[in-house]
This record gives C-alpha cells, sequence and structure tokens, in this order.
C-alpha cells in the first residue's frame, strides 16, 4: 500500500521471535502445492490429508487473503515449509511479514475510520473517476510532505474563485466510450451525443479557470492542471455541438443531413398526396378490399383483392390467407422508390458521421483521458475543500520533523455524523515528547483520542483540512499503524494476546529507520496476559519504538507503565477527565487519571452484590485507593454543588445588579424626558409671551391711532366752530376735552358757522374716508396693492394683497378682494375700509391660497373693541 511504502527490514532476533525451527508440514499426502497453485482454480483437487497439513493450509490462506492479485494468492513461501512446524512458527519470515503487513496496514486505515471520511468525500465528487479516486488511499494518500502541501495549496487556490469561476458539474464518465473508440467501435448517437457533452464541460472548465487568471486570480496549480485540458482541433471541430436537443444530429452542424431530411418530406407528402389522389378518383374502386391505404416498411400499399392485385401495380406482400394482396400503386412507385433511396443516403451518410466521430475519438484518446484525469484532480481538490467545510477545518502547516500540535483537535467522524456536541483536545506530540501515555477510566474516550491523532495524520497526507482549531500543525507521516481492537483479523488462529505480538512485531519491523516520520498507536498495550509480565513487555516494544525515533500514542491501565511514563522524560502523561463518578471525556495533559473499574461497573448496572463481592476480593491498598477516589469524588461533587449554589447566588446578584442598572436607566431616561419637557413649556411660555406682548403693542398703537384720528377730528370740528379744545390729563386712561365756547354775536362766531356749512357741503360731495386714515373714493388702488385693514375686528389691522377690484353701480366704494397674509385667506373690504401699506419682504410676498376659502380667523380679536 502507498500510505506504507517504506520497506520491511528482516525482524530483530531477540524482539518478540523466539524461533525454535524451520516450520513444515508433510506434502507428500497431496500434490506439490506450487502445483496446485499453477493449475486452475478448476483443476483444483484436494487430496486427503492430516490434521497438521490442513492447518497449515488454513493457515496460509489466511496469511493471503487480503492480497489484491489472485496470481499472489499464496505466499511463495509454502514451497519450503516442512513438517514439524513450532506453533506460531508459521508466521515468521520475511515473505509472510511482507504478507501480514499488508494485512495490518488494512487494519489500521479501518481502524482509523479512515474508511468512513473518504465515503462522504466520494459523495461530494462531481466526476466519475474523481469518485474513484476518492475512495482508493492508494491514490489519495501523498508520498512526501512536498506532495501533502500541494495538495493544501490547491484547496486553498480554490478558495479564490468564485462560483462562475469553476463550471464543473457533469460526471464525465466516458472512459467505457473512449475504450470502445479506441478498439474500433463505433458509437451510437447517445453515447457519442455523451461524449460531446463531456467535451462542452471540459471546455467550460477551462474557459472559467482561464478567465479568473486573467482577472488576476493566482492560482498557478489549477492552471498547471488546466493546461492538460487540451484537445485536437479535430475532435472539436467534429464533436461541438453536434448534436440536438432531441439526440439528433445538428442539421446546423451538418446542413447535407438537413438537405436529405427536407427531401425526404417533401417525397413523403407527395407520396400520401398521390395515395390520396388514387383512392378519390375510384379507379381501382373495385378490386380493393377496403377504402383506406396503408405503409409496410415504409412502402405505401393499398389492399386489393388477390384475383385483381396484377391490375393495380407492384405486389408487395399478401396476408396470412391469401385473399388480400398489398399492392404498391403504380402511381407512387417512382416516388417511393426516390422515398426509400433518400432514406438509404441519409442513413449512410449519418453513419459515415457517426463514424467520423468515433475515428476522431479514438485518435484523441490519450488526450481524453488526460483531460478527465485533470478535471478529476480538480473535482477532488474541491470535494476536499466542501469536507473541509464541513468539519469547520483548517489547512495545517505540514512539516518534516513528526510533529502534531492542535489546539482543539475533534474526531473527524463525530463531527460528521453530527448530533451531539464534539469535545474538542488540546494535543501536542513530538516537540517536548516522542510519547503520548493516555490513561482514565473506561469508556472514558481515551480510544477516541488515539483514534483522533491517527485520522488527523492521515488526513495530512490526503490534503484535507482538519478540524483542529486555528493555525493547526500536523507534520507529515511516512508509516501510520494502529494496534486498535481484535488484532485476529489479521491472524485467526492466534489468541488475543498473540496475535497483539505479532502486530507489535510487524509495526516494530516497519517502524525500522523510519524515524519521526512514524506514527505508531497502540490501544491498551500489555493486556491479554499475565500484568506484570505484559507490562514489561509493553514497557520494552515502547521504548523500542522511541529509541528508533517514532512518535508514539498508547493508552493503558497499567500501574507500572504510568509510573514509567513519569520518569521517562520523552513521555507525556495524558488523562481522561473523571468528575461525579462519570467521564466528561476532556483531556488533561501531565496528569495521570485512574481507571475507576469498580465506579465503571457500578454506573454500567453490574448488579450490587457482584460489585460488593469485587471490592472485598479488593487487597488492602486497592480498598484504601477505591475509599479515597469515592472520598475524593463525594468532595468533589460537594464542591460542585457548592460552586453551583455560588454561581446561582452570583447569577441571582447579578441579575438584580442588572435590574438596578435598568430602573437607574430608566429613572434617567425619564428625567431626560422631564428636563426636556421643561424646556419645551419654558420656549412655549416665551414664545406665547412675546406674542401677548406683540399683540398688545398693536392693540395700543391701534389705540393711539384712533385717539389722533379722533383728536384730528375734533381740531378740525373746534376750527369750523369756533370752539377751543384742549386734552387735559396726566395718563391715556384718563384724558379728557375740554371745550371752551366762543362768545355770541360775534363775527368769529360767524365765520365759523359759514366755515362749518362749507365743510358739511364739501364733505357730502368729497372724498373724506368714514375711517380716519382709510383710502378715499379717489385714492389710487390697483391689483397686487398691499393694504392694511382699517375695518372693526377681528380683521382690524390685518395685512392683505389686493386680488381683485369690483365698482359699485350706484357710484359707492368700490369692492376689494383682498388676500390676507395671516391665513391667506380672500375676504372682501369696502376702499374705505383698507389703507394703503409697504410690501412685506421678498421672501413673505407671495401668499398661499388656502384650500377652503371660507375659512374663520385664526384669533378672535373681538376683546379689542374700544
Amino acid at each position: 500500500m502507498a500510505a506504507f511504502s517504506h520497506p520491511l527490514s528482516s525482524p530483530s532476533k531477540d524482539v518478540l521471535q523466539p524461533r525454535i525451527g524451520a516450520s513444515s508440514f508433510a506434502v507428500s499426502s497431496f500434490a506439490s502445492l506450487q502445483d496446485v497453485e499453477n493449475k486452475p482454480a478448476s483443476s483444483r483437487i484436494w487430496r486427503p490429508c492430516a490434521l497438521v497439513d490442513l492447518m497449515a493450509l488454513g493457515l496460509l490462506r489466511r496469511h493471503s487473503r487480503c492480497r489484491r492479485s489472485p496470481s499472489k494468492r499464496w505466499p511463495k513461501r509454502t514451497a519450503v515449509v516442512r513438517r514439524g512446524a513450532e506453533y506460531g512458527q508459521e508466521f515468521v519470515g520475511e515473505e509472510v511479514d511482507q504478507d501480514l503487513a499488508e494485512s495490518l496496514q488494512q487494519r489500521t486505515l479501518e481502524a482509523l475510520d479512515l474508511d468512513f471520511v473518504l465515503e462522504r468525500l466520494q459523495a461530494l465528487c462531481y466526476t466519475a473517476t474523481a469518485a474513484e479516486m476518492a475512495i482508493d488511499p492508494e491514490v489519495l494518500l501523498a508520498q512526501t510532505p512536498e506532495e501533502a502541501r500541494a495538495l493544501y495549496a490547491l484547496v486553498v487556490e480554490l478558495t479564490q474563485l468564485e462560483d462562475a469561476d469553476l463550471d464543473l458539474d457533469a460526471k464525465l464518465d466516458i472512459r467505457t466510450e473512449v475504450d470502445q473508440c479506441r478498439h474500433g467501435r463505433v458509437l451510437e448517437p447517445p453515447q457519442l451525443q455523451k461524449v460531446s457533452d463531456s467535451i462542452e464541460a471540459l471546455l467550460r472548465l477551462r474557459n472559467g479557470l482561464d478567465g479568473a487568471s486573467a482577472r488576476g486570480v493566482n492560482i498557478p496549480l489549477l492552471m498547471g492542471h488546466c493546461q492538460d485540458i487540451e484537445l485536437p482541433d479535430r475532435l472539436l471541430d467534429i464533436m461541438l455541438e453536434a448534436f440536438q436537443e432531441d439526440g439528433e444530429l445538428s442539421l446546423k452542424k451538418f446542413p447535407e443531413l438537413g438537405q436529405l431530411r427536407e427531401r425526404i418530406r417533401e417525397l413523403e407528402e407527395t407520396c400520401s398526396k398521390v395515395m390520396g389522389e388514387v383512392l378519390s378518383s375510384g379507379k381501382y374502386s373495385t378490386y380493393l378490399s377496403d377504402d383506406g391505404y396503408m405503409q409496410f416498411g415504409g412502402r405505401y400499399v393499398l389492399g386489393v383483392k388477390s384475383r385483381s392485385k396484377g391490375k393495380v401495380g407492384r405486389l408487395f406482400d399478401e396476408s396470412r390467407s391469401g385473399r388480400v394482396a398489398y399492392v404498391e400503386p403504380y402511381e407512387v412507385v417512382q416516388y417511393a422508390d426516390d422515398l426509400e433511396q433518400s432514406k438509404k443516403a441519409l442513413e449512410r451518410m449519418a453513419r459515415r458521421i457517426l463514424g467520423n466521430m468515433s475515428l476522431a475519438i479514438s485518435h484523441a484518446a490519450d488526450a481524453l483521458e488526460r483531460c478527465l484525469k485533470a478535471a478529476a484532480h480538480i473535482d477532488l481538490a474541491r470535494a476536499r475543500l466542501f469536507l473541509g467545510e464541513d468539519m469547520e477545518g483548517e489547512v495545517p502547516t505540514v512539516g518534516d520533523d513528526g510533529i502534531i500540535a492542535v489546539r482543539h483537535a475533534r474526531n473527524p467522524c463525530l463531527v460528521l455524523r453530527g448530533g451531539k456536541k464534539v469535545v474538542g483536545y488540546r494535543l501536542e506530540l513530538g516537540k517536548s515528547s516522542q510519547c503520548l501515555l493516555l490513561t482514565g477510566p473506561n469508556a472514558g474516550g481515551k480510544t477516541v483520542v488515539l483514534k483522533t491523532l491517527g485520522l488527523l495524520a492521515l488526513l495530512a497526507r490526503c490534503g484535507i483540512p482538519i478540524p483542529g482549531g486555528e493555525a493547526p500543525r500536523v507534520d507529515f507521516f511516512e508509516v501510520v499503524l494502529a494496534d486498535v481492537g481484535d488484532m485476529q483479523t489479521i491472524v485467526d488462529d492466534l489468541s488475543t494476546y498473540s496475535a497483539h505480538l505479532v502486530a507489535s512485531r510487524l509495526m516494530l519491523s516497519i517502524a525500522q529507520g523510519v524515524g519521526p516520520r512514524a506514527l505508531v498507536m497502540v490501544d491498551e498495550a500489555g493486556t491479554g496476559t499475565d500484568p506484570q509480565q505484559g507490562a514489561a513487555l509493553a514497557r520494552a516494544m515502547l521504548e523500542g519504538f522511541l529509541d528508533m525515533g517514532a512518535r508514539v500514542v498508547t493508552t493503558t491501565h497499567s500501574n507500572q507503565l504510568k509510573d514509567w511514563a513519569v520518569e521517562d522524560e520523552r513521555t507525556m502523561t495524558a488523562a481522561m477527565e473523571y468528575k461525579m463518578g462519570r467521564p466528561t471525556y476532556r483531556l488533561t495533559t501531565n496528569a495521570v487519571g485512574e481507571s475507576h473499574a469498580i465506579e465503571t461497573a457500578q454506573r454500567l448496572g453490574l448488579p450490587p452484590s457482584i460489585v460488593k463481592r469485587a471490592e472485598e476480593l479488593l487487597g488492602d491498598d486497592q480498598r484504601r485507593l477505591l475509599a479515597l477516589q469515592r472520598q475524593a469524588s463525594a468532595a468533589e461533587q460537594d464542591f460542585i454543588a457548592a460552586k453551583l449554589e455560588a454561581d446561582q447566588r452570583e447569577a441571582a446578584a447579578q441579575q438584580a445588579i442588572l435590574e438596578t442598572q435598568s430602573k437607574e436607566s430608566d429613572l434617567a431616561h425619564r428625567a431626560q424626558q422631564l428636563t426636556q419637557m421643561e424646556v419645551e413649556v419654558k420656549e412655549r411660555m416665551n414664545a406665547l409671551k412675546r406674542q401677548t406682548d406683540a399683540e398688545l403693542k398693536a392693540r395700543v398703537e391701534v389705540k393711539e391711532r384712533q385717539f389722533q384720528d379722533v383728536v384730528r377730528r375734533l381740531k378740525m370740528e373746534a376750527q369750523h366752530s369756533g370752539v377751543q379744545l384742549r386734552i387735559v390729563g396726566d395718563a391715556l386712561e384718563d384724558l379728557r376735552v375740554q371745550v371752551t365756547a366762543p362768545k355770541a354775536g360775534g363775527e368769529r362766531a360767524r365765520r365759523a358757522d359759514r366755515a362749518r356749512a362749507e365743510s358739511a357741503a364739501q364733505a357730502s360731495s368729497s372724498d373724506v374716508p368714514a375711517i380716519p386714515g382709510a383710502m378715499g373714493l379717489r385714492d389710487p388702488l390697483n391689483r397686487g396693492d398691499w393694504v392694511v385693514v382699517m375695518a372693526d375686528p377681528p380683521w382690524y389691522g390685518l395685512k392683505g394683497q389686493v386680488e381683485r377690484i369690483e365698482l359699485a353701480k350706484d357710484g359707492g366704494a368700490p369692492c376689494i378682494h383682498v388676500r390676507l397674509g395671516a391665513n391667506g385667506k380672500l375676504k372682501e373690504f369696502s376702499k374705505t375700509q383698507l389703507k394703503r401699506t409697504q410690501a412685506p419682504p421678498q421672501a413673505a410676498r407671495t401668499l398661499k391660497k388656502p384650500k377652503n376659502e371660507v375659512a374663520a380667523p385664526t384669533r378672535n380679536y373681538s376683546s379689542m373693541m374700544f
């Protein structure tokens, strides 16, 4: 196997090889094994033989059952074995070691569950070639560190591509078709269409990678495989777009086929038309046995009475009774012959095209196989990437120093199976220690840790990202061997302990000379025999591996091995955690764990009487140790309970703190809202005050203007009447008018009377306004002018813009339509109720017209009446 390509060295004579003599068995009672081996299987007839012979024969069969080639079914040493072999001696020898080594190597892959991972990898492959490669360790496993690093580099390059760059979703399973063409067979259209589709898929794959490279994506390894996707122009010219969607040859690609098909269609229509005319004419109606025509073998025939068949046309066939003859009418014979010739020409042309295609495929068979292999390598790299993503894996650093350093290693098989959360381990091997000794309780997870290390090493050789946490390192291991489980699958007739010894001897032989590139895993070293002797042999074997420089992982319950591991600086101990009477499946380094066999038996439901009797049978030291373990477990449970209670109290305190903080935050938020509301109220009060002051000021100004108008009118009346007026008072509220009448009979009085009469006459015919300060009838006023309303409240003092002027019919004051600036309403006023004013600033000159013209004023000024 390529995964374990190191040649076997000769086994050491002083290591697990108690040789007594050359093994042999009698061959005189049946034909020579060499003779039998050379005969075909059907002619091999075994003669009766002795029990020793049959036993030896069975052993030989078991030795060779993992051989792949039928020609290597029997080991070569069968010709030299002799009678009188000692038990176990038949498993010694270079040829047997090589044969058993293959079984051990295959058993290692099975024990580490690599086949489960490779099945998942195969399911992620698109192409048939990649799917076959994915489950073949000899193809998949890298042979050098450089090759392993190149596999990972290819995976990393794939992560830089977009989905459209890697257009590979075709099976590309055309090796059978290519082989048939290579042997001169002409393929049928469905097979050739399959080849054509595969060629197009290969070209799409190449174009996608070329486009990514042209875009600046650095993918040198992918482009190296892409360069192998190169096909001859002759093959591309004849195969591309050669078929239609319905599987027929493309008429666009082969126009001559289209011409023939059109000719055939026209002839078929002509034949049908002629047959219809023959029937409708009634020319042969007296000879016909029925009213229609039919087709036999592409010929158009009529059913004619047997005695009249020569009068209609060319005989084609007759019924079984002979009463009806099927005759081709003379009118259609020529057209039918042309139709048959055209169909034959079409068939010949199609076969010629198919033959040319098959010939082109035959000439390009090597190029096609090269393309398929390149596509398979790309597809397999993508499958490795997808599998790594499924395991949440990372691309490790692959060195050559026999180091494994992972922060959070999880067993790939457990991760892929899903379900429960997989516990991770911090593992280190090869930096400060060569050997990792795993201890702890039964069913505590030691074997899982051992398998995880071995499987990570194999995945690193396969180029699959490993579930090992951030920045993992898994160096290249040329040899990966595992003694896990029942080694009787290698040698059936040996006991469990003997099978483990044979496996140990093989591992020592294979790891010889490999150094740190050898990773050896032994589960439950030294078991199956006397504990003292088994532990001594296990220690000697482990020291032998360490002396070779190999990296070793082993599990044990032996106290002797635990003591040795603590003393030997080349070995680091690790224990599976055991808390509250149960394993936690967590790994603690630099610690030695106990087996907890009694507790495990009790936990798994062994009858209490049996457990109690087992405790009684223990020695004093063991009982004291068991008591101490129980005390420690009870103390641990009390500590965990106290810690749990403290955690609960701490959680409650934290919850109370959080609630208090939440309330404080709520109060602070409310205080902030209250402050903001106070600011808003203050601003509104200030705005209201400003508005009130402005309104008060406006009312005072209006009152002052009214007072001034009254004073002016009084003065005018006083001048006309001759009286004297004087305003007296200290405040606006206390003002009053003091009138002094003129003396009677004087000239001055008479002049006042005349002036008053003249003024009254003039007032009746002049433009004096009814409201002081308002416009008169003759004052100019235009549309668009700005005015202020002098009428009574609520409109008094509002400004607006003149929109329309309507003259009165009776010669009275015009009606002015004013757009008020306060609310945009349109109101009607008399001209004598308005006063011209200055236009407002430019930004406020345009008044918006409200939707509802009759809306009420925004403020009631009725309280401002004097």
